[in-house]
């Protein structure tokens, strides 16, 4: 979203028309809504088309009546056929530093992995999914506290510089693209909600990247003195009980080499609350065993 405004604004470049998804239930209701996209071109004024494939003929007589010389792709999840790549310079925007993380799921992979670097890249649209070569990248140490959710938020924010700058680079014929080492390549491979699952006896710093990596979907669920739960944030800690897999009423938890505090937690079928709340209104000694719930049937 922040890229197409962007682009809608420039100067330097003529945005000639958008190609979303068609509309699909969503929501409670599953009534049938436009994208976000769809709606934000309209807002703005320009041509949009929500066709089920790109590649239909219809879209390719839509496509050679714009003669657009870019092409620019986010988030897309289709890929395009070579009669419509030919003649175009297409670009990708991708959540990753490439050739780590192709695929689906790169902010979630990157995260739950606790990878020191986190990022962005402009690729060259390939003929087979992330493969193409590299245009621009952004990256950043991975703060260890942030979401998957507020990954994604913070990255959106950096597509209108690194789209902008592409662009800019090829309209003035000075692009360097440099080749993927595809021996290098990871796969982020769709999540699934059966890994919403918390494990304990990891690493303090991996306890921490599985809660933050599954949140805001499919969750960090666990079981606490027999009620199941949500683990929605948590911080590093000093101290706590001596055993893994033990949590005391303050949420320190004891990991295999050392304490994370679980700060937030969303106890079935209720709201989101401090972990100190939750604990105050169980009847139970402390610490309680911290269990892995079986989501399998769910």
């Amino acid at each position: 979203m922040p890229t197409l405004r962007a682009l809608a604004h420039s100067s330097t470049h003529e945005l000639a028309g958008v190609v979303t998804k068609p509309a699909m239930p969503a929501g409670r209701g599953q009534s049938v809504r436009p994208t976000p996209i769809f709606d934000a071109a309209t807002d703005l004024g320009l041509e949009v088309i929500a066709p089920e494939s790109i590649n239909s003929e219809s879209s390719q007589i839509w496509l050679n009546q714009k003669s657009p010389e870019a092409l620019v792709v986010i988030a897309y999840e289709r890929l395009l056929s070579r009669r419509v790549l030919d003649g175009r310079f297409a670009c990708n925007l991708h959540a990753s530093i490439l050739p780590r993380w192709r695929g689906a799921a790169p902010i979630h992979r990157a995260v739950l992995a606790a990878d020191p670097q986190i990022g962005a890249s402009v690729i060259e649209l390939a003929s087979s999914m992330d493969t193409g070569a590299i245009l621009a990248t952004k990256q950043v140490p991975r703060d260890p506290l942030l979401t998957t959710g507020e990954w994604h938020d913070l990255m959106s924010g950096w597509g209108p510089e690194l789209i902008l700058s592409t662009l800019d680079r090829f309209h003035a014929g000075s692009l360097a693209p440099v080749l993927q080492d595809s021996e290098s390549a990871t796969h982020a491979k769709k999540l699934a909600k059966t890994e919403g699952q918390f494990e304990s006896g990891l690493p303090a710093d991996m306890s921490l990247a599985r809660i933050h990596g599954l949140e805001p979907w499919p969750r960090c669920a666990a079981s606490i003195a027999g009620v199941r739960v949500q683990l929605r944030r948590a911080t590093f800690a000093q101290q706590g009980p001596e055993c893994v897999g033990l949590v005391d009423e303050f949420g320190q938890l004891r990991c295999r080499d050392g304490w994370i505090r679980l700060t937030d937690i969303q106890p079935e079928s209720r709201k989101s609350m401090p972990f100190t709340d939750f604990a105050r209104g169980l009847a139970c000694a402390w610490p309680q065993k911290i269990a892995t719930p079986d989501l399998s049937t769910n």
